[in-house]
């Protein structure tokens, strides 16, 4: 063996004996499961890995095949098969020595193929211990490099939200969405010996309020120097345990800015009266916005001779996460055929504050006071 090849395989060596490593520490704790779309209406869906173990449940035919094994499956060849209403348990496949792969990315646990309701397509689940799926949460919601007490506090607001999904989810098939529509988790290379350490010396931990009652714990990006309630952020029924607290510890580096024709902003006045968020008798007027500034969590819009108060959260949910990087903002000019907004931090502004948190944990702050200031109406509980 020459030089080169002798170090490439010291090198791979190494790699397995990590590798190693981590699937004994990641399968070593977690005391249920917890099922996460991570694939959306596919049509078509790829799965591969090492000594899989293959499961067709409409069939009940299990299989286990040695060494590597692609298995491709066509989802829009089912609509013309039979009509369907509701999801179907089409496919299972698990590895107990290796990784499965979906999509470029490596998982450990159970890989679900369901049929899509309605669709001639499939979601793919995998199915995971929950504190295993904290460990991958950890570096897509924060940074695996930030302080190990942010971490902490992530952990347990993270397994609160899931938990409080499990126990309301309609769907029999997945409990929560790896996306912003819920947490973003990521694969099992996500998962490094920090984060693996967040979520093992906070297992069982989640958030509870007076009543004991296990509920949803919120969070976002950075607030901008207060965060908000949800009935300033959100219509529907959210319980009133999330409060208002000063934060002033994720300074960001420059405000965002944004500009808005008054065309758009007629038609997203437009889409509030469709909706019936705020009656206007017309909105075939001359728009004014009233002065304006960052403590106030609505507009003041004149239109004609009426005055309406608008929520500014109303402008995020109709023009983007993009366009209105936050819920703290201002209206800070009108011109001639446009509006122009500056804002402060990112997300929707309930809850922790994740910049907030990196900033106190390097303070010296625990996980637990961190928490007890994002979540004063809360209490810390091992549920397990």
């Amino acid at each position: 063996m020459d030089g080169e090849n002798w170090k490439e395989a010291i090198f791979l060596k190494r790699v397995s004996l990590k590798l190693m490593t981590f699937v004994i520490a990641f399968n070593s704790f977690g005391a249920f499961n917890i099922k996460v779309k991570i694939g959306d209406a596919k049509k078509k869906v790829e799965i591969s890995g090492q000594n899989i173990t293959r499961n067709i449940v409409p069939l009940k035919s299990r299989k286990s095949f040695k060494g590597r094994k692609k298995f491709k499956f066509n989802c829009d060849d089912l609509g013309s098969n039979y009509k369907r209403r509701e999801s179907l348990h089409l496919a299972s496949l698990s590895s107990k020595t290796g990784l499965v792969t979906y999509d470029n990315k490596k998982y450990i646990g159970n890989i679900h193929i369901i049929t899509s309701k309605n669709t001639d397509s499939c979601d793919v689940i995998n199915e995971i211990g929950i504190d295993q799926y904290i460990s991958s949460l950890l570096s897509k919601e924060m940074n695996s490099s930030w302080p190990i007490e942010a971490l902490k506090a992530q952990a347990v607001a993270a397994r609160t939200y899931a938990l409080n999904r499990i126990k309301k989810t309609e769907t029999i098939h997945y409990h929560l969405e790896n996306s912003e529509k819920h947490q973003v988790n990521g694969d099992f290379f996500d998962v490094t010996m920090k984060t693996l350490r967040a979520a093992k010396q906070t297992a069982g931990y989640v958030l509870k309020n007076k009543k004991g009652e296990l509920v949803p714990a919120f969070f976002h990006a950075s607030c901008g120097g207060r965060t908000l309630k949800p009935n300033e952020v959100w219509t529907n029924n959210v319980h009133g345990y999330h409060r208002g607290v000063n934060c002033g510890h994720c300074k960001t580096k420059k405000n965002w800015q944004k500009t808005i024709s008054k065309v758009r902003f007629r038609k997203f006045l437009s889409w509030l009266k469709k909706n019936d968020l705020v009656r206007f008798k017309s909105i075939n007027k001359r728009i004014y916005i009233l002065r304006d500034n960052p403590e106030k969590k609505y507009l003041r819009v004149k239109l004609g001779s009426r005055i309406h108060k608008i929520r500014k959260s109303y402008l995020r949910r109709y023009f983007g996460r993009v366009d209105f990087s936050s819920n703290n903002f201002y209206m800070a000019d009108s011109g001639a055929n446009e509006f122009t907004f500056v804002g402060k931090g990112r997300g929707h502004g309930v809850g922790m504050c994740q910049v907030g948190a990196k900033s106190l944990a390097q303070r010296g702050w625990s996980y637990r006071k961190i928490l007890a200031h994002y979540f004063p109406d809360l209490e810390i509980k091992k549920v397990y």
